[in-house]
């Protein structure tokens, strides 16, 4: 018999939390109007954990997704699987997706899900469906296997493609300029009106006259672990010695791929004189001299990273077609 002993606090408020987890994070298409709920079963080495049905399109309700499932290991190893299924009116499942993998110890790591609509099953018309009436659409996957993409693959998620947990993970999902095992985020400054350039330090670059009468050089910028769109690209220099500065110019340019899983932008006008009172005479500050450019480039997550590189300005100025002299 279970004795409770009053007015004796607890030497602990419950077993210390395991250290060692995944978490599913559960994200969906539009399923159509098919399917009414989602079964959701978590298991950690195939025992089962956790089981939930939840409706869809509920009035008042908050959305479905993205949702998460956290298994955890108590001992920092094993594996963790989770099964959802898509259920229709009448409780049958026409969509089901897989996905299983390995804890790593002492990490928490993310485990995406995302529910297609190319792998849920068409129904038959003209009435309630009765089960074993599914027409399939999309292909039925046999455990291990599971439906991604309209096709069935293996279930199992190499742990290498797991990503460390984010509370924001729904809302910075990984590109190709950001990989969800890419590392931290990297930028390097180059230079190019066409395309990106490697710079040297001191490599000597011209300026050029500008189409309003400013004074400009070109810069790109290489970077990796920054969304490819949305992010924020910032261009700042001081000139050594003097600490005279270049008032900072800002772009919101989508990326393009590159090589090396570095994405790259270029032709980024960089004006010495913007904002200058006399753009005849001020650029002439910069002539001739040396200048630390940092390009910083921050995504809409808040991840952020700068790259900083020394250049020389050339004496003279580079005169656009067609103008006679603008030195």
């Amino acid at each position: 018999m279970a004795v409770l002993l009053a007015g004796c606090p607890a030497e602990t408020e419950g077993p210390p939390v395991p250290a060692t987890s995944v978490v599913a994070g559960i994200q969906s298409e539009d399923l159509g109007a098919e399917i009414e709920a989602v079964r959701i079963v978590s298991r950690v080495d195939g025992v089962e954990r956790g089981r939930e049905t939840v409706k869809l399109r509920v009035p008042g309700a908050g959305p479905t997704f993205p949702r998460e499932v956290k298994l955890a290991s108590a001992s920092g190893a094993g594996t963790a699987e989770v099964e959802i299924a898509g259920l229709g009116s009448n409780g049958v499942a026409l969509l089901t997706r897989r996905a299983r993998t390995s804890f790593v110890g002492g990490q928490s790591r993310l485990m995406r899900v995302r529910l297609e609509s190319r792998c849920v099953e068409a129904v038959t018309r003209g009435g309630a469906p009765a089960p074993g009436t599914a027409i399939p659409s999309a292909p039925v996957c046999v455990a291990p296997e599971t439906c991604v993409g309209g096709r069935c693959v293996d279930s199992h998620v190499a742990v290498g493609e797991l990503e460390p947990y984010r509370v924001d993970w729904a809302e910075n999902p990984p590109d190709v300029c950001k990989p969800a095992t890419g590392g931290p985020p990297h930028v390097i400054v180059g230079t190019g009106q066409t395309d990106y350039g490697n710079l040297n330090d001191g490599q000597t670059l011209q300026a050029e006259l500008g189409p309003q009468g400013g004074h400009h050089v070109w810069i790109a910028v290489r970077m990796r672990g920054l969304r490819q769109s949305g992010s924020r690209t910032i261009l700042t220099a001081t000139q050594p010695g003097t600490g005279l500065t270049v008032p900072p110019t800002a772009f919101v340019f989508t990326f393009d791929r590159d090589e090396g899983g570095y994405c790259k932008l270029y032709g980024l006008r960089f004006q010495l004189d913007s904002g200058a009172a006399n753009l005849g005479e001020d650029y002439k500050k910069f002539l001739g001299k040396p200048l630390d450019i940092t390009v910083a480039v921050e995504d809409a997550g808040g991840l952020k990273a700068q790259g900083t590189a020394r250049i020389q300005i050339a004496p003279t100025i580079l005169c656009p077609s067609g103008v006679g002299t603008c030195t």
